[in-house]
């Protein structure tokens, strides 16, 4: 027999919202403050759905690789440049074959 704490998240998962309904808020809550109300929505949702909740954990994990990969991708940017010598090359050629 089922002990009292997976009885009671078979009970919630049938009170709650379905997750085609809550998974926005997922998304929503890594860019913004969810509302009192939306993460009552979200944490009464995960407690009972373990697909959901790895879902999260999954989005997590690639919302922090991307951030990251953006902050590499823009200190690169910064850094990246050509030289003098290579300047002058790419203009030597782009002068020789307008000629």
């Amino acid at each position: 027999m089922a002990n009292w704490k997976t009885k009671f998240k078979l009970w919630l998962s049938k009170k709650t919202e379905e997750c085609k309904t809550v998974t926005p808020l997922f998304s929503v809550a890594l860019d913004r403050r969810l509302s009192l109300v939306e993460k009552l929505r979200v944490r009464l949702h995960l407690y009972s759905c373990g697909a959901c909740l790895n879902y999260v954990s999954n989005l997590k994990f690639m919302h922090e690789v991307f951030h990251q990969q953006e902050e590499n991708f823009e200190h690169d940017k910064i850094h990246a440049s050509l030289s003098p010598e290579a300047k002058d090359r790419i203009r030597e050629k782009l002068r020789s074959q307008d000629a």
